[in-house]
């Protein structure tokens, strides 16, 4: 197991997964913040925040997640009041979480806070085999993470 660690944010990686943690540089008046990336294949190089664009290359049985953060403003409450990464399985993939509709492909999206620091965990899936397990990896990396206060 390897351990990704920056911008004040850690994961730990199961063999034959990928990851990046990366800090947009959008022009003001973004607001940027660190986006952590998991994937269970070679990512492909992607501006897209939630990684979207590469859902059409996604082979069966593979999945991407994003876990993006947001101002420390919105943490603890309302949409981001959960405390920690959620728990998901499969059955919690949906065609229509996606941005846009791709035959074979579901994802989710929750929000949460953890040390007063908000985040939103988007992941993208594509039916077949090893699917489950895949998701499975996916969960068990994410619950890896930790969070620095700020």
């Amino acid at each position: 197991m390897t351990e990704l660690r920056a911008h004040g944010l850690a994961v730990t990686l199961h063999r034959g997964w990928e990851a990046r943690i990366l800090m947009p540089k959008e022009p003001p008046p973004a607001d940027n913040h660190p986006v952590v990336r998991l994937a269970n294949f070679a990512m492909p190089p992607t501006r897209d925040t939630y990684a979207e664009d590469a859902a059409e290359e996604l082979a069966a049985g593979q999945v991407l997640a994003s876990v993006v953060e947001f101002s420390p403003r919105l943490a603890d409450r309302g949409l981001y009041a959960e405390q920690g990464v959620p728990r998901f399985t499969r059955d919690d993939l949906d065609p229509r979480a996606l941005q846009r509709h791709l035959p074979g492909r579901f994802g989710l999206q929750r929000f949460f806070s953890m040390h007063g620091r908000p985040f939103s965990l988007y992941v993208i899936a594509r039916e077949g085999d090893g699917l489950d397990a895949s998701i499975r990896d996916l969960e068990a990396q994410l619950h890896t993470m930790v969070v620095e206060a700020r």
